[in-house]
């Protein structure tokens, strides 16, 4: 029988060469950076396994237009409910003690007590039952979690931009932004925006902006590759470091994950990023600029 099991569970990686990449680096930014890499993997099955099976974005699954719209249109709204949906599945902390959000996202002090490690071990499905239990089904899954996991992270690494960013050029009638995202969201020429351009279009004689609009409901989007989100996450270790006040450089960033390949016995460097020279890995975390300042406070 064919195990339907999603292949990768999230799995922090230990061992010598992790420890030797640790040496030098704040021990909290490190405890960060080796969760996120070791994250990326299990995100990309993540969007493969909700992908396959003709799931698909239309009106029959949509748990709310409204709520769902309003992703295009606000970056903060995501994250914080992506935020508040993950909250039940995460350890409780003591008042004076901050949050993985908050470690994460500002660089404020930390008390010396706090074990990093320990609390980013306790988010992993092996120590923490209840992530097992979370099923990333459209009938259960929160709309955030499946925005971020099926709109925000293809479109970003597909494009280099947003949906934030895209969505208002394509109300405009920028027919290359409205491409981009109606191949990853067909319910999308639903919304009101989009709808009142296609009337004007129509009104104003256009129609062959009209049947191009309509003709990017039947393309498919491409695969987004584990390369796209490693490299993807990788800029976000990056400016964690910038965040903690340690900027790590990027061929740094690269060696924590080939130190994750050879530790977990499945190569001497990373199969998708190790073989990038340090300037091209350097240009392609360059071009990712941008993707997690939704995410990253100000100290205001």
């Amino acid at each position: 029988m064919k195990d339907e099991t999603p292949p990768y569970e999230f799995r922090l990686i230990e061992g010598p060469n992790i420890e030797a990449w640790m040496e030098g680096v704040e021990p909290i930014l490190a405890d960060v950076a080796l969760h996120l890499a070791c994250d990326a993997e299990p995100l990309f099955h993540k969007i493969k396994h909700l992908r396959k099976g003709n799931i698909s974005l239309d009106a029959a699954n949509i748990p709310d237009f409204d709520i769902w719209f309003s992703y295009y249109r606000d970056s903060e709204k995501v994250i914080n409910q992506l935020v508040e949906s993950l909250a039940p599945y995460l350890p409780s902390t003591r008042e004076d003690q901050p949050t993985i959000s908050e470690i994460i996202t500002t660089n404020a002090p930390l008390p010396e007590e706090i074990n990093v490690r320990s609390l980013f071990r306790s988010v992993t499905p092996q120590e923490n039952k209840a992530l097992e239990d979370m099923d990333l089904d459209w009938e259960t899954a929160p709309s955030a979690v499946l925005f971020f996991i099926l709109i925000w992270v293809p479109c970003y690494c597909l494009h280099g931009e947003l949906p934030t960013q895209l969505f208002p050029q394509a109300q405009e009638g920028n027919l290359k932004a409205a491409r981009k995202l109606l191949q990853l969201d067909k319910s999308l020429i639903a919304e009101p925006g989009i709808a009142k351009l296609i009337q004007r279009w129509s009104a104003d004689g256009e129609t062959e902006k009209v049947a191009k609009l309509g003709s990017y409901l039947g393309e498919t989007v491409a695969d987004v590759s584990l390369k796209q989100v490693k490299i993807t996450w990788a800029r976000f270790i990056l400016e964690t470091s910038e965040r903690r006040g340690q900027k790590l450089s990027a061929p740094k960033v690269q060696e924590l994950f080939n130190a994750i390949a050879q530790d977990s016995g499945r190569s001497i460097q990373d199969p998708d990023i190790g073989e990038m020279s340090p300037e091209s890995f350097a240009k392609a975390l360059k071009r990712r600029e941008g993707f997690w300042k939704p995410i990253h406070k100000s100290d205001s």
